[in-house]
């Protein structure tokens, strides 16, 4: 089975969108955005519990009662291997010819005035145009015998949960037989009779019986307080405890580590009905009372454990997210009504050995709105720099800077783009020189015209080989040609696209706007290179250094230069 598409019309603060889905979805935008709403589509579909109450007028958009409610579920069946969708077979035997290929699950409502109510009508089918109504007792939907929906909040109670899951064990209990039954029940009976018998208890009972009569003086008037322990209440009065490496007790306590035994015992309880049902989980805000740590670690299990096959998941944590892979990433945002974007991102197989490097920098840039992308630290700790001065909290406003560090700015591209945020890139002019055929790569334009989409252009002919190992001035004039005559028409596309070239690199472009502040970096410490390359002797730390120097008309030289206009557009956007 795999999730194909989500359709939604009427609900809530959804007037109406589409977005394709895949079996592990991570939904995230803004608070109040929608992301709960997200998943009370799912749950009024799919969930009984959910719906059998049916909706109220706040759950038709913007309280249009005259409207209705529409949630189109589509799957993907054609995998005649899989269980689960030998499960849907079965459940659907007679509404779905034999070699269904994909099939619909729908909700329509529409508002009752006289019970003050939405009355859901769930339907079925292979043909979405031509659906059957699905078959029911009441509101329990033949489609209820096949999904267990698994929702769990932020304010999950692991106390709740474990006293449930320990109901459910000890109900289903058979392991006892007569005699060792028996032998139980008389040390609970013993156990009770003790307690019965404390003095405290006895006096209690006196104090009882004396107040007792202040209101009602009834003669031979006796009260007994009795302990009510039994085999099958037991698992009220069970508490889990977690013992270190020195069998030391810790009761669970904290709230992260109820956090993560709750979610363990949901898991453990879902594992044993998988069988029976399919399991769909719908998990809002997991990071929330959670240590570093511990999401970390809860990242790690719902990406590699086949009990989340099956995943929709709201989130504000970066952490959450960090070990994804395989998963449709949706963003919802408000452009004049709430909207939404979905990608189904899955981690290329030339990045698999550096996953984590990948997506702990793609974690961190999907919640923002604008995004920066630059080659490496020199870049970030000089915009950053100049951000103080521009734009200080140009974070808080949907802004973010991401160094690529040597990863394809095509990945991140394609990924933010597709979700709906605004790239901007920074990158240099590199060059690469074939000496057999003396000529060169444009490396830097052809990177600039891969991310936008453009074919590339040829290499660059007629190279003195020998200059352009030798003379550096050399293969900078080449730069400079390239970039005020032979493309500058592509260069000028490219910056209105978002992506910005450097003439030469990033040094050689600061040092046109600030050659005295760098030479002067230089000079006071005590180097006799000048400023392009005693910044390029050891990037991060001299970039450092200068930015210490910097002052206003410094910053807002740069920002100014068509050189860095990568820096205005992201202040520009950030304001918006």
């Amino acid at each position: 089975m795999r999730f194909n598409s989500i359709y939604i019309k009427g609900f809530r603060n959804f007037e109406e969108i589409s977005l394709d889905l895949t079996n592990r979805n991570v939904i995230f935008g803004l608070n109040d955005i929608g992301k709960t709403n997200f998943l009370g589509a799912l749950r009024f579909l799919l969930d009984r519990d959910f719906r059998k109450y049916g909706f109220v007028d706040t759950d038709f958009f913007n309280k249009k009662i005259d409207g209705e409610i529409n949630i189109i579920l589509e799957v993907n069946i054609e995998d005649e291997s899989s269980e689960d969708n030998k499960k849907i077979y079965t459940a659907m035997k007679g509404a779905i010819p034999s070699d269904a290929k994909v099939v619909f699950f729908q909700l329509k409502a529409k508002y009752n005035p006289e019970t003050l109510r939405g009355e859901p009508e769930l339907f079925w089918g292979s043909d979405k145009n031509n659906l059957d109504a699905i078959p029911s007792n009441q509101s329990f939907y033949e489609v209820d015998r096949l999904f267990n929906v698994v929702y769990i909040d932020s304010s999950i109670k692991m106390d709740n949960e474990f006293r449930r899951y320990t109901r459910e064990i000890l109900r289903a209990d058979t392991s006892l037989d007569e005699t060792e039954r028996k032998k139980v029940n008389l040390h609970i009976g013993n156990l009770n009779k003790s307690i019965g018998r404390l003095k405290s208890i006895k006096k209690f009972e006196s104090d009882l019986v004396k107040e007792y009569k202040r209101f009602r003086d009834e003669k031979n008037l006796k009260i007994s307080i009795q302990s009510e322990i039994e085999l099958s209440n037991i698992h009220s009065k069970l508490t889990p405890y977690i013992l270190n490496e020195d069998s030391e007790t810790y009761p669970t306590g904290g709230d992260g580590r109820k956090k993560i035994l709750a979610y363990t015992l949901l898991a453990l309880e879902n594992r044993r009905n998988e069988d029976k049902k399919i399991n769909i989980f719908l998990i809002e805000e997991l990071e929330n009372h959670l240590h570093r740590s511990m999401q970390i670690a809860l990242s790690y299990q719902l990406f590699s454990d086949g009990i989340f096959k099956y995943l929709f998941i709201t989130t504000h944590s970066s952490l959450i997210v960090s070990q994804m892979d395989d998963v449709n990433l949706i963003k919802l945002f408000k452009d004049k009504k709430v909207n939404a974007k979905s990608y189904t991102y899955v981690v290329p197989d030339n990045y698999k050995k550096v996953k984590h490097k990948l997506n702990e920098n793609l974690s961190e840039a999907i919640f923002a709105d604008v995004v920066l992308l630059v080659e490496g630290p020199s870049e970030k700790v000089l915009f950053e720099r100049i951000l103080r001065e521009k734009h200080e909290r140009y974070e808080s406003f949907g802004g973010y800077i991401l160094q690529v560090d040597g990863i394809d700015f095509s990945e991140y591209y394609r990924v933010l783009s597709s979700l709906g945020i605004k790239v901007i890139v920074k990158t240099d002019n590199d060059l690469k020189l074939n000496k057999k055929k003396s000529e060169c790569n444009l490396l830097g334009l052809n990177r600039g015209l891969s991310i936008v989409g453009s074919p590339n252009k040829p290499n660059k002919l007629g190279i003195d080989v020998y200059k352009y190992e030798n003379d550096p001035e050399y293969k900078k004039a080449l730069q400079k040609s390239l970039y005020d005559k032979d493309y500058s028409v592509e260069f000028k596309e490219l910056r209105n696209k978002g992506v910005y070239i450097s003439r030469i690199d990033l040094e050689n472009d600061l040092y046109e706007i600030i050659p005295n502040q760098m030479d002067l970096l230089a000079k006071n410490n005590h180097s006799r290179k000048n400023g392009v390359d005693f910044l390029q002797t050891a990037k991060m730390i001299n970039m450092i250094e200068l930015c210490k120097t910097l002052n206003s008309r410094h910053c807002k030289s740069i920002v100014n230069h068509e050189y860095f206009g990568c820096i205005k557009e992201l202040i520009e956007s950030c304001a918006q």
